[in-house]
């Protein structure tokens, strides 16, 4: 009965307690109490100094709270009681009360550090969710300067402000975000808040219906890999979208879906203006023309990254309403024209490397290659004469067999299928080198399209991370390896660490053979791309293509038509060609004379790749370089074009 009692006094008393700082200021302030009680009550039966009871316990509760009286008492008993209680008070008061302060500020500190308090902006940029592309996309905003100063004037914000809505902010987060962005860090410029993007109180806490725009990147390490990623993403969306049903207006989003079957529902879920970046089409793509044209991701990785030379900027300039294409091109020494978008009852229609005689019209807008909005300016004098500019002439493709080794398995191998299929006058053996099961892999493909007779399927048994499996596949009778990062891993480190296991093995057998294919690397941890500065084979960090294009596509929503149209198949496509192809080889031509020859084939000249600089400053590719500059060329150098796939 006893032990019941204690129990049922103990249980009580630490709910009391772990209800609040509060509650334990209470439960000290009766210890104080009960002292000092007690303590008066036996002061007043030891000695006759006091009057009376009330007297003896103000004198208990001074001893309690202040050690400095204890020198005044008299009489050994009142001594040794006084120094009990001043030793209750060293415990009960001071160190108990010290205690409960000091967790309380802690606590307090905590979670103000996991930013659960609303924030009050406007026009500000809201990133929903950290994954491994968050870093990225908060780097390529901070680094777009002169973007983002127009971008912010539109909204009618004066400076940058990024929200970041994280599962929980902590402080690994800040670290990571500090070493991504360097001496680029300010921290008046990042706000993280803790939240759930599938929560409405967590949308409102980043006050995402104030936001100029909002970045929803795709998360693909959750169990259950790109489906229950896409699942989360349109439900986020329909949270959002309540908040419009309601009457209040929804700001413009670019989101990520993995699955390119899946953006009509995307956009359906959600009534603002939105952009929708289709993640496995558009690496696949990618892949895709890696395998078929080495050394593109150069091109792609330049084109996608601020800071690092040329990008993708479009124009607004009425003044040429009424030119051909062709005359744009004198207006420009410092940019390359590549083609127009024009507005239409579908939103803009892509007209890259339109033919000759195009004529522009008012309203629409120029693309153009160049290094800096600056140079996208017009010369106020310049000559308006037309390059000459032929009608197109089909590539002839010089490889059309391809042997491909797929080294293990990944989501987007059906959408790497189909688009390989999609090159009409090219063939593929594909074998692919997995442990995931043949019939699951036939599923999966069947459900997203047949490969059709252009793609021959061979499905093999094994681990690409044994050499014994490895060897025996015979890496060296391909023309082409591709190494994917494995979604069946939930950690970007695991991905890359059996990638770049995978790829060890392969250069241990092909050491000594004479012929050596073409090996393209897929990452997904951006801070492993280092690895790779000068190795042979080519990388593409499809994390960090995609936060490029969520970054420049959020800043200017036309560019997503711009890489709809690059990144999917048919219409324009950048190549490489061999110079001798436009009788180029042999002549010392200045890059104003190649983008003449190339312009009278119906092509746009982007750049060059010589050889002999590529092997003395390792696969060098020149974009948009000076129009004066000269190169003595050969058979082997090549010209980066911009043409159409027909």
């Amino acid at each position: 009965m006893i032990a019941g009692a204690s129990n049922k006094f103990r249980f009580y008393l630490e709910r009391f307690i772990l209800r609040g700082a509060h509650y334990r200021l209470l439960f000290i302030a009766a210890m104080v109490g009960l002292v000092s009680i007690v303590g008066g009550y036996l002061a007043l039966q030891a000695t006759a100094e006091f009057g009376s009871y009330s007297e003896s316990m103000w004198w208990a509760f001074l001893r309690l709270t202040d050690p400095g009286y204890l020198g005044d008492d008299k009489g050994t008993g009142l001594r040794v009681l006084s120094t009990i209680i001043t030793v209750l008070g060293y415990v009960i008061f001071m160190g108990s009360l010290i205690a409960i302060m000091t967790q309380w500020l802690n606590n307090t500190i905590r979670v103000l550090e996991l930013g659960t308090t609303p924030i009050v902006q406007k026009g500000h940029v809201v990133i929903l969710g950290w994954t491994n592309r968050t870093p990225i996309i908060v780097r390529e905003l901070v680094r777009s300067e002169e973007r983002l100063k127009r971008f912010l004037v539109k909204q009618g914000a004066r400076k940058l402000r990024i929200v970041i809505l994280a599962e929980e902010v902590n402080v690994q987060l800040r670290q990571d975000l500090q070493e991504t962005l360097a001496e680029e860090w300010d921290e008046r410029q990042i706000i993280l808040r803790s939240g759930n993007p599938l929560k409405n109180e967590d949308l409102l806490r980043v006050a995402f219906l104030n936001a100029a725009a909002i970045i929803f990147p795709g998360m693909n390490f959750l169990e259950g890999g790109a489906d229950a990623g896409d699942m989360r993403t349109v439900k986020a969306l329909l949270s959002m979208q309540a908040f419009a049903e309601k009457g209040h207006n929804l700001p413009f989003l670019v989101t990520e879906i993995f699955d390119a079957r899946k953006v009509v529902v995307a956009r359906s879920a959600y009534s603002g203006r939105i952009e929708v970046i289709p993640s496995d089409s558009t690496i696949s793509l990618l892949l895709a023309q890696n395998i078929r044209h080495q050394s593109l991701s150069h091109v792609f990785n330049e084109l996608l990254t601020y800071g690092d030379g040329n990008e993708l900027r479009i124009r607004h300039l009425s003044q040429f309403a009424g030119m051909t294409f062709e005359e744009t091109f004198a207006a420009f020494p410092k940019a390359v024209p590549l083609g127009v978008l024009r507005p239409s009852n579908r939103g803009l229609d892509p007209h890259l490397n339109p033919p000759v005689g195009f004529v522009i019209r008012e309203g629409d807008f120029l693309v153009l290659l160049a290094r800096s909005h600056n140079d996208t300016a017009p010369s106020k004098r310049y000559d308006r004469v037309a390059q000459k500019r032929g009608h197109f002439v089909q590539f002839k493709h010089e490889k059309k067999h391809r042997r491909l080794l797929i080294l293990g398995w990944s989501g987007m191998i059906p959408a790497l299928v189909h688009e390989l299929a999609s090159y009409q006058d090219e063939k593929f053996e594909v074998d692919i080198l997995s442990r995931v099961p043949e019939e699951e892999r036939e599923d999966k493909l069947q459900k997203y399209s047949t490969a059709g007779q252009r793609v021959k399927l061979r499905h093999l048994i094994g681990d690409y991370g044994a050499p014994s499996d490895l060897e025996e596949v015979s890496p060296d009778m391909y023309d082409n390896i591709l190494i994917l990062g494995s979604d069946y891993f939930l950690t970007k480190e695991e991905v890359d660490a059996r990638t770049i296991l995978g790829l060890m093995l392969v250069r241990e057998l092909l050491k000594g053979v004479t012929y050596k294919p073409d090996i393209l690397v897929e990452l997904v941890d951006p801070g492993n791309h280092s690895l790779f500065s000068r190795v042979s084979e080519e990388v593409i960090v499809s994390p960090m293509i995609l936060s490029h294009m969520l970054a420049h596509i959020a800043m200017r929503p036309e560019l997503n038509t711009v890489f709809q149209e690059l990144f999917s198949s048919g219409g324009a496509e950048i190549y490489f060609r061999p110079m001798h192809e436009y009788g180029l080889a042999g002549k010392t031509m200045s890059f104003a004379d190649i983008q003449d020859s190339v312009s009278a084939r119906g092509e746009i000249a982007l750049g060059v790749k010589v050889t002999a600089r590529e092997k003395a400053l390792g696969a060098e590719i020149e974009l948009n370089p000076d129009k004066t500059a000269s190169w003595s060329l050969t058979k082997d150098d090549e010209v980066v074009v911009l043409t159409t796939y027909v």
